[in-house]
């Protein structure tokens, strides 16, 4: 039931986060202020989170024995959302940075963040489009798009975690192709465990699961992602996952592929292959 609730709220401000919605990137003391708000998240310390989130214009709200972090999407400040337990130290990531663009994706997160008491929920507080001028070609050229400016809040707070040691689960999604459900990589890293496990699990819910170089889907493999690329240069697990458009608006699917990447972190947890420093 708590599970149910954070992912209503959280589900609630999705439709919101709008193609032409307002966007700036943080300056000055907020680049501090989100440096002190990924080091209470670290510590899973709820109140210095709720406190510094204040400063960062984010709501806190207590919902099912969480705490929820979440901006105004109708605002220039639409940066984060954010689900951490109470003195539960996170040990996984699970990073949402396409809501609303990667229609559905939240609904994943979600249900991993669910079933995995240590998780952290970290999705964008804006379209990846949002703030970007009309003649924007480039991903770069976007600043809301997390996935590919290391100067979003999102960016930065994935980074810290990502210094800490802490593994990602990142969500996105593409329309449908022939012959392929769910793209899986490790983004610019060389794979490891958790990766292998990610795939196992979802192979056998049935999805056909795609991994390594192949034309049908080079373009998806996400190897100039920022977040992978922090994980990189860290040597920590980052899983990029694209799935299609047909399993995420399908949710007994959803809820199967939600349910095989827990169980993916429970194989690697129980050979000690997740920590953090």
């Amino acid at each position: 039931m708590g599970g149910a609730e954070v992912a209503a709220l959280i589900a609630g401000t999705v439709p919101a986060m709008r193609r032409r919605g307002r966007y700036r990137p943080p300056r000055g003391p907020e680049v501090r202020d989100l440096e002190e708000l990924a080091d209470a998240l670290a510590r899973a310390d709820v109140d210095a989170a709720a406190r510094v989130g204040g400063c960062l214009g984010l709501a806190a709200d207590a919902a099912g024995g969480a705490l929820v972090l979440h901006s105004d999407p109708d605002t220039e400040r639409a940066w984060l959302v954010v689900a951490l337990r109470p003195g539960v130290v996170p040990g996984v990531v699970v990073e949402v940075p396409h809501p609303n663009a990667d229609l559905d994706t939240e609904a994943v997160g979600l249900g991993v963040w669910r079933r995995r008491p240590e998780a952290l929920y970290l999705q964008a507080g804006a379209h990846r489009a949002a703030g970007a001028p009309p003649d924007a070609c480039e991903r770069a050229d976007h600043p809301a798009d997390v996935a590919a400016r290391a100067d979003t809040p999102f960016a930065r707070v994935a980074a810290l975690l990502v210094a800490r040691g802490l593994p990602q689960l990142q969500l996105h999604g593409f329309a449908d192709r022939d012959g392929v459900d769910v793209v899986l990589s490790p983004g610019a890293s060389t794979g490891g465990p958790l990766l292998d496990a990610v795939a196992d699990r979802l192979a056998a819910t049935g999805e056909r699961v795609g991994v390594g170089d192949d034309p049908r889907w080079t373009d998806l493999l996400g190897r100039r992602n920022v977040q992978g690329l922090a994980a990189a240069d860290r040597a920590t697990a980052f899983v990029h996952l694209e799935l299609s458009r047909s399993l995420r608006r399908d949710t007994g699917r959803r809820e199967a592929v939600a349910d095989a990447l827990a169980r993916a972190l429970d194989d690697v947890a129980a050979s000690g292959g997740l920590s953090w420093r």
